[in-house]
């Protein structure tokens, strides 16, 4: 070989070489077998999913160290009272008047992707019924959350409750409807401790039904007992906690959104429902029957917005486009096809 081809061929691997890494360097995650964690990093924000039951506080998948880049903020609960629920997860399982499991403390099976990763809770005696969790990190700041559920037994008013929590310093703040009947026009309110709600947890139902199930005795069962505070009905499945500008907004698929649940600003150290710092999203809460599928989106943002509505309600907007072309149910057997 003479030098000139020798050239080329140092020229064409080095093309290789930068090509490869450029295309690694743009998946936003890496998986840590050894650890069972994934680490994610975008744009915006940086973190870590844990998924090692034994060494993630005994839960399933367990957010930490989430940062939100631009300014440096902790955003996830680490070192406080709720660092061993992590930022985000998926928590209780129920059904009219009863509770089913906890699915942030159950094994799910892996498996991690470039962009994220898939936890599957296959179906148990006492939870007739599959759950895949699919997490992806989009650019800049987004976590997206697709669930699939498949039920193998009749459950009444099934649910499954999503959970967020926040770092110390952070306020809450949701959407109602303005008028409890008729349009619904979304308005900001901020969750502050008064006798009237203190010492239980604010929800605000869809509709009247969505606020029976709330107090149907079904978070009474199982571990964890609390009540709920009914609000108005929400204006759009969106809570929020702001810091310094920096918004943590958790939202969902309005057909699939019962209720949205969000901690006042309190006295977090004496009260623990402040301490808590957390938001949720009651999923689905509707009559499932044996072998119905059904598929739905979640989707958290952690930006610099001020707390401005409008801006919440582009975020929402541009959510509900992307999922909007998505089933939201699916067949668990379908037909086979007859020649």
């Amino acid at each position: 070989m003479n030098y000139d081809e020798t050239k080329k061929g140092i020229l064409v691997l080095m093309f290789i070489l930068v090509v490869t890494f450029n295309g690694e360097s743009q998946s936003p995650c890496t998986w840590h077998p050894e650890k069972q964690e994934l680490e994610f990093s975008l744009s915006q924000i940086s973190g870590v999913l844990n998924c090692d039951m034994q060494q993630g506080h005994g839960k399933s998948h367990h957010f930490n160290n989430v940062i939100y880049k631009p300014t440096g903020m902790k955003i996830s609960p680490d070192g406080e009272r709720m660092a061993g629920a992590g930022m985000l997860n998926f928590f209780r399982v129920l059904i009219e008047g009863g509770y089913l499991t906890e699915l942030r403390v159950e094994e799910a099976l892996l498996e991690p992707s470039a962009d994220g990763i898939t936890l599957t809770w296959m179906p148990t005696i006492r939870r007739q019924a599959s759950v895949k969790v699919k997490f992806t990190f989009r650019e800049p700041n987004i976590i997206d959350m697709d669930m699939w559920v498949e039920t193998l037994a009749n459950y009444p008013g099934f649910e499954i409750l999503l959970s967020a929590y926040l770092a110390p310093g952070f306020a809450s703040g949701v959407y109602v409807a303005k008028e409890e009947f008729g349009v619904v026009e979304p308005e900001q309110i901020r969750l502050v401790d008064q006798p009237m709600i203190h010492g239980i947890w604010p929800f605000f139902p869809r509709e009247e039904a969505g606020a029976n199930l709330l107090t149907d005795g079904r978070h009474q069962k199982g571990r964890w007992f609390w009540r709920m505070a009914i609000g108005r009905r929400y204006g759009m499945p969106l809570a929020f906690f702001s810091k310094d500008g920096v918004d943590a907004i958790l939202m969902g698929r309005p057909e699939d959104v019962y209720a949205v649940g969000a901690t006042y600003k309190g006295d977090e150290m004496n009260d623990n429902v402040a301490g808590h710092r957390s938001m949720y999203l009651s999923l689905f809460g509707e009559d499932f029957k044996a072998g119905e599928g059904r598929h739905t989106q979640m989707r958290m943002i952690i930006d610099d917005v001020g707390s401005d509505p409008e801006k919440h309600k582009e975020l929402y907007q541009s959510f509900l486009k992307d999922i909007e072309s998505k089933p939201r149910s699916f067949q668990i057997n379908p037909e086979v096809k007859k020649n």
